[in-house]
């Protein structure tokens, strides 16, 4: 998986998945580790395991901060927003 994974959450037969990219910036190794390129939210089949889709982030989710409830995706991210995707 092109992410770190820091939150994930299963709604129905897609798994959600988001964290940090993961990536190594020969200039700032630590970077991505610590939020700096961003986040990546990522939908995987239950099933197969085939990404479905992926999406970047303007800054990684908090530690556990994906909820799903009435067909909608809450994220909330270390940048102090929180997302609703449908």
């Amino acid at each position: 998986m092109p992410v770190r994974v820091t939150s994930m959450t299963l709604a129905g037969k897609t798994l959600f998945a988001a964290g940090t990219p993961d990536v190594i910036d020969p200039d700032d190794p630590w970077a991505a580790y610590e939020g700096k390129r961003g986040g990546v939210l990522l939908a995987v089949s239950a099933e197969t395991g085939e990404v479905l889709a992926q999406y970047k982030l303007a800054s990684p989710p908090v530690l556990d901060g994906l909820a799903a409830a009435g067909g909608r995706l809450i994220v909330s991210t270390t940048g102090g927003q929180v997302l609703c995707f449908r």
